[in-house]
């Protein structure tokens, strides 16, 4: 006779066990879905007050899953709307840049109204290419010989302060719709020029340099902060009294004949804007 089989105790134990979840958990799912009708109230809300704690853990596991999976396929949106905003920045920095080229230019060509010469009549240009050194001293505007433009005649532009036009140089070359223009600090640059009730001869020191005026009397009263102008003579290749600068330092030179005096140039000469002065230069 085949001996009879026996399961273990701890099999029917376990198995007990799952029937008594399993039909707890029904309970809990059939308490937990019914309307809340006044009988069942209390045992509903014993139920959820025993399964909170669970329910809470589980979204406390689950809701960074969740998030991160949000994040992860959200990425391209997140970073399309990074872009679009990143693209209005810059927009709207190119429309401030631009404004303030525009407000900065009408404040330039308001003063440059003001800058005139007596009796003759100028023409206003701009400088279309800046020196391209520091050894360069000349520039280029767009007016020339089409325009009436003629070599030696002066340009003369805003001061550095105040409303009134002064010496910037002189047309050096011209073609049909440009010219070259050779600032007044070039070395080679020279021009009749007045302090005091004298008349001497400046000349250019380079970009950055004061200009230097020598050939002034030693009997004229020479001082630091009086102004220079340029000749007064009629033969003058410039007009007579355009502003040149003020005069920085006067030493009396070694024989005590004349004075060798230093002048700061008050022409603005980064400005973009210039006025050709149409007098003919002396033959």
């Amino acid at each position: 006779m085949a001996p009879s089989r026996r399961y273990p105790s701890s099999n029917r134990s376990n198995k007990s066990t799952i029937r008594v979840l399993l039909l707890l958990s029904a309970l809990t799912l059939l308490v937990l879905d019914l309307p809340a009708t006044r009988p069942l109230r209390p045992v509903r809300n014993a139920v959820a007050t025993v399964f909170s704690p669970v329910r809470a853990a589980g979204r406390a596991v689950f809701s960074p899953v969740g998030n991160g999976w949000k994040g992860a396929f959200g990425y391209d949106d997140v970073k399309a709307d990074n872009e679009k905003l990143r693209a209005e920045l810059d927009e709207r920095a190119s429309q401030d840049a631009e404004i303030a080229r525009l407000e900065k230019r009408v404040a330039e060509l308001e003063r440059m109204n003001e800058v005139t010469v007596d009796a003759l009549r100028v023409r206003l240009a701009e400088v279309t290419a800046d020196p391209l050194s520091n050894f360069d001293q000349s520039v280029q505007i767009d007016l020339g010989s089409k325009q009436g433009v003629k070599r030696g005649m002066a340009v003369i532009t805003g001061l550095t302060t105040g409303s009134r036009g002064g010496l910037y140089g002189r047309v050096d070359q011209v073609r049909a719709n440009s010219s070259t223009v050779k600032l007044l600090t070039t070395p080679s640059f020279a021009v009749g020029a007045t302090v005091a009730g004298h008349t001497g001869v400046l000349e250019g020191q380079g970009r950055g340099a004061d200009l230097r005026l020598t050939g002034i009397s030693a009997n004229a009263e020479v001082k630091k902060g009086a102004w220079v102008y340029t000749s007064t003579s009629d033969d003058s290749q410039f007009p007579k009294n355009l502003v040149v600068g003020r005069v920085t330092r006067a030493d009396k030179d070694a024989t005590d004949l004349s004075w060798t005096i230093e002048v700061e140039p008050l022409a603005d000469l980064g400005g973009q804007l210039v006025k050709v002065v149409y007098k003919d230069p002396p033959r």
